[in-house]
């Protein structure tokens, strides 16, 4: 059943795969406000994690797996090693976003725990055999792209405000 998923899968690498590049963009044109401002190199990890996880899930989804379950471990096991990080991250730049108004840090860290969480619970569904789990990794996708675009719009756009 993964086999009509390839296409899906392909794309979503490659679709964040380019947006991963965008935030290299960013980085080289701004690299010396974002270092210079607090919190935005870690916001800058962010974005890049945020877009690399539906990289590497579709790479994952791509492979010949023999089942749900092996594809459902290649999930929740990205989806675990992100939940952390992101969490990380998050937390750590809390205090640098105590200048802003509070609603631009929950939105921030709703979207980015939302996509990854998502991840995690496709694999956990997929690794306990039930095809459902395609379906939330289609919405961590979509929520992961939304909440590294928006990182990259900040290190993009934002910053030169």
């Amino acid at each position: 059943m993964l086999g009509s998923w390839h296409t899906f899968f392909s794309t979503q690498a490659e679709v964040s795969a380019a947006l991963t590049g965008l935030v290299f963009v960013a980085l080289s044109i701004n690299l010396k406000q974002i270092l210079s401002l607090p919190g935005l190199a870690d916001r800058a990890g962010e974005a890049l994690l945020l877009l690399l996880l539906p990289v590497f899930a579709g790479l994952a989804g791509v492979l010949p797996q023999a089942s749900f379950r092996a594809f459902g471990a290649e999930l929740l096991g990205l989806g675990l090693v992100e939940v952390t990080t992101v969490s990380m991250i998050l937390i750590a730049g809390h205090d640098s976003a105590k200048s802003r108004p509070t609603f631009e840090y929950r939105i921030r860290v709703i979207g980015a725990e939302a996509g990854v969480v998502m991840t995690v619970i496709a694999g956990a569904l997929l690794l306990a055999g039930h095809p459902g789990g395609l379906w939330c990794q289609v919405i961590g996708t979509g929520l992961c792209i939304t909440a590294g675009v928006g990182d990259a719009w900040v290190l993009l756009v934002e910053i030169l405000r």
